[in-house]
């Protein structure tokens, strides 16, 4: 059983590793620290601010029920990245479907991407679920495609 006890936004007195991309936080890096219990054990959950944004714009796509770890985080980022922000990036290369960078994605362009876009679910088939990209509405705007 899982039980949220605090998220907040705190300073590595110590390196960590983020428990999103596995990557360093480096010590007096500003990182989100999440505390849990799960199963009666005290947990902590460290994570760069922009892993943060990045998973929450994209635990829907997914999987809300069942939540999201470092792997799933690591396929979903690399599967979003392709289908939705690579094509128009320069390092993007048209005739293989496949970015020339070392990476399989890249968390600060997702991130800045977030910023202004979000995914939402187009239809459903069966157990399939298709997805498409939008422009988030701005506070104030109302579109019938926002709904």
């Amino acid at each position: 059983m899982y039980e949220h006890l605090e998220t907040k936004n705190v300073i590595a007195r110590k390196q960590h590793k983020c428990d999103w991309c596995e990557r360093v936080i480096e010590k007096g890096e500003e990182h989100e620290r999440q505390k849990f219990k799960y199963d009666g054990e005290l947990c902590e959950w460290h994570s760069h601010l922009a892993c943060s944004r990045v998973a929450s714009a994209i635990w829907d796509y997914a999987d809300p029920d069942d939540g999201m770890d470092s792997w799933m985080f690591d396929e979903v980022c690399a599967e979003v990245c392709r289908e939705f922000i690579c094509p128009d990036c320069e390092n993007w290369n048209d005739e293989f479907h496949d970015c020339e960078m070392d990476e399989s994605y890249c968390i600060a362009r997702m991130d800045k991407f977030f910023q202004t876009h979000e995914l939402y679910r187009w239809k459903r088939e069966g157990y399939a679920t298709f997805w498409k990209c939008r422009e988030k509405q701005k506070e104030g705007e109302t579109n019938e495609l926002h709904n």
